[in-house]
């Protein structure tokens, strides 16, 4: 072969070689030997871009089972990624992507002015709940008998058309998001009552069973762990149900932005699983566990929680 002919076949097949790397969503070494990823895959439904390597995420309780099935479905596909999703709560997710012992930080709430440094990459809505045990006899609270339960106004469930029962309140701890929301949508300031036990190492599914096995008790939660528990009623408030229309408009307000804070711009792998949590699959787990996808909410529900100046 004249070498005339031999160069252009020559690119010809490099370039083919490229093209079908490329289609095949392949990853290639950066940095240090490190995969990353050849493309974005960032809001295309059922696409994903498998990325090597491990990934800790830490943070909301309320958040952390959509991020757990999201990575368990991403690993299926991707058996190079080891991605290990932690609890805490919100704040301690915050803390621990700010120090960065962990890669995410998950959170029901945005973080404060000082952490500068985290990107904030929001990837659904999280609806919560006020929760009783059954034996209070009540299936809808007004807003300012909940502020009057927290302020320690109403003791007994007699007093808000319920049983004659003491009311016990199950406390979450400062480092939980879902405590934030509550004060901020709900108690409108901090509450003023705790429980008999105060809950320091915060957990959804921990609130949920002690309202379930405690005659009288009251908390909050999200709705998802909530449904799946018979031992709890899950109430109206000011006769709005906890559904996800309800939240789309901003009729229910007990809800929150989740989020999955970076510290800085994310690796590829951080990347990869923020870009799977929006894609078809990432949207079907977040509405099997009772989440909202953020495209559905109205502008103008996202802007009543947006942080206040």
């Amino acid at each position: 072969m004249s070498k005339r002919l031999r160069y252009p076949l020559l690119a010809g097949l490099a370039l083919a070689i490229t093209l079908l790397i490329s289609a095949c969503g392949g990853t290639t070494t950066g940095n240090g030997g490190m995969p990353t990823a050849t493309s974005s895959t960032f809001g295309t439904p059922g696409a994903y871009n498998c990325v090597s390597g491990s990934l800790v995420a830490s943070g909301s309780t309320a958040l952390a089972p959509l991020v757990q099935k999201v990575a368990t479905a991403y690993q299926a596909k991707c058996s190079s990624a080891n991605i290990t999703v932690n609890l805490g709560g919100s704040k301690t997710g915050l803390a621990n992507v700010e120090a960065g012992s962990v890669g995410i930080g998950n959170s029901d709430v945005f973080a404060a002015s000082t952490q500068s440094d985290l990107i904030d990459h929001q990837v659904a809505v999280v609806i919560f709940g006020m929760i009783v045990n059954p034996k209070a006899n009540v299936t809808n609270l007004t807003t300012a008998q909940i502020q009057g339960i927290y302020s320690g106004k109403y003791t007994n469930w007699s007093q808000v058309g319920g049983a004659n029962l003491p009311i016990v309140v199950v406390s979450r701890p400062a480092s939980s998001g879902t405590r934030a929301t509550f004060q901020t949508y709900i108690n409108n300031g901090p509450e003023k009552v705790s429980g008999p036990s105060s809950l320091t190492s915060d957990s959804t599914g921990t609130v949920v069973t002690e309202v379930s096995q405690t005659t009288g008790a009251i908390g909050y939660a999200s709705t998802g762990p909530t449904k799946a528990n018979s031992g709890v009623t899950l109430l109206s408030i000011d006769g709005v149900q906890p559904t996800a229309t309800n939240v789309e408009s901003n009729t229910y307000k007990f809800w929150n932005i989740e989020h999955m804070y970076t510290k800085g711009q994310p690796t590829q792998l951080e990347q990869a699983l923020i870009d799977y949590m929006a894609s078809k699959d990432g949207q079907a787990a977040a509405a099997s566990l009772d989440f909202v996808v953020l495209s559905s909410m109205q502008p103008s529900a996202v802007q009543a929680h947006q942080p206040q100046q």
